[in-house]
């Protein structure tokens, strides 16, 4: 792991700016092709500089087996996409969560407290108290195997859509806690910032 967090291997293309960005906060990337980039594995945000002349909106890279399309110049925030971009976000954001549907439904069997008040599960969007302690009730019974099953067995509307607004919660940078999206170096962080990894814990275990 370097200064700038986990390394993606895998990243998805969110725009592709063939003449630069003018509005880019990083001066050098105003007039040269320019790629935004966020990676599967730990949802951080990038711009990279293209090494062939065409890429499509949410394409999937494997910087590994093609190491010369892209290089990573450096890593931004939300603020930085460009609307284009966070169109894209959503998009790309249900297509990952859909094809990680196993360790997302993971999270919710072996998801635990965070605080004596405060348990994982409650981070997600429409879950309160009520609907987090069912859900440990339901996977006491019997572990959850899919989303259509927590739904069933839940009541919950849409857990894909659930996921994915945590998801666009952490990159956003709007909660001191971070279940999913590993906070890049850029970030400037808080003493009470705190990286949980579940999807880093699930994978280990497994």
């Amino acid at each position: 792991m370097s200064k700038r967090g986990p390394r993606e291997r895998f990243v998805y293309v969110l725009d592709y700016l063939k003449d630069g960005n003018p509005l880019d906060r990083h001066s050098w990337h105003r007039n040269k092709p320019l790629l935004q980039l966020i990676g599967e594995d730990h949802f951080i945000l990038m711009e990279a500089y293209p090494y062939r002349e065409l890429f499509q909106l949410e394409e999937r890279v494997d910087r590994d087996s093609d190491p010369t399309s892209l290089k990573v110049d450096v890593l931004i925030n939300y603020e930085d996409l460009t609307t284009v971009a966070r169109d894209t976000l959503l998009r790309v954001l249900n297509k990952i969560v859909s094809e990680k549907e196993k360790f997302f439904v993971d999270f919710f069997n072996k998801a635990d407290s965070l605080t004596l008040k405060l348990h994982a599960l409650e981070l997600l969007p429409n879950i309160g108290k009520k609907t987090a302690w069912s859900i440990i009730e339901e996977r006491k019974k019997k572990p959850f195997t899919s989303f259509k099953e927590i739904e069933e067995r839940v009541g919950l509307k849409d857990v894909k859509e659930i996921i994915v607004q945590r998801i666009i919660i952490e990159i956003k940078r709007e909660d001191k806690y971070f279940l999913f999206v590993y906070p890049s170096e850029t970030d400037k962080k808080t003493a009470d910032q705190k990286y949980i990894g579940y999807l880093d814990k699930i994978k280990q275990s497994t």
